[in-house]
């Protein structure tokens, strides 16, 4: 156990003394960073999450030339109201995202839960958040999870992790009817959890593509009694 707080105490005071290159823009951040999020000040004013840009009323993606819901959500059954999507996943935030979820760069999260908080405080108040759960046997923290710990402990929001995977096909490698029925079963309550439950939720997760995990852990939590369902999505892709 000291070992471990050692290495950590150790991890952090080398971040300080050499903070290493902003991922955006590659400028070096020694005394330029103001913590310890690998993305310089200047390119973080230049990261904007979306404004008043029309967007699906279900998933949150851009709307071009449809009105109020995009044609992938049309005749949709989904448990869950609407989805709010931080950003497209396109450009500077796709980078950093895939830095986010198969790099390591685990201090992106706080920058992530930043906007997340924003978006949780504007849209939900007081509501709980559930992340989506994790493949089985992963063996260190996923994105969700990551910036999840950072809304718990930097923004004081109320973080409820009610939900578990069973082993199966990753969805990464399926289609939209694939993804559904692979996940038919697999999403399921920890024990206790029903006790937890409160009368609407959040579900968090990092990438929306066809919505398929969200309507998974919707569907679980409205049959174990929740009334409203929410999702907030970091990216989507359009």
């Amino acid at each position: 156990m000291a070992g471990g707080r050692e290495r950590s105490l150790g991890a952090s005071i080398l971040e300080l003394i050499f903070p290493g290159r902003c991922l955006v823009c590659g400028e070096w951040l020694f005394g330029k960073a103001t913590d310890a999020v690998p993305v310089c000040a200047d390119c973080r004013a230049r990261i904007m999450a979306p404004g008043q840009e029309a967007v699906c009323r279900t998933c949150g993606m851009r709307l071009v030339s449809e009105i109020d819901q995009c044609r992938r959500c049309r005749g949709s059954d989904f448990a869950f109201s609407c989805n709010t999507a931080l950003f497209p996943n396109e450009g500077v935030i796709k980078d950093l995202i895939h830095h986010l979820k198969f790099a390591n760069r685990t201090r992106l999260a706080p920058l992530f839960a930043h906007y997340a908080a924003c978006a949780l405080a504007e849209r939900h108040p007081g509501i709980s958040i559930i992340p989506v759960p994790s493949r089985p046997g992963r063996a260190t923290p996923d994105a969700v999870e990551l910036t999840a710990r950072c809304l718990e402990k930097r923004h004081g929001l109320t973080v409820e992790r009610l939900l578990r995977r069973a082993p199966g096909v990753p969805q990464k490698t399926l289609d939209f009817q694939q993804r559904r029925e692979n996940l038919k079963g697999r999403i399921r309550m920890v024990e206790g959890a029903r006790a937890r439950l409160g009368s609407a939720a959040v579900v968090f997760d990092d990438v929306f593509t066809t919505g398929a995990t969200l309507d998974a852990c919707a569907r679980v939590l409205r049959e174990a009694g929740t009334e409203r369902v929410f999702g907030l999505t970091l990216v989507i892709e359009e």
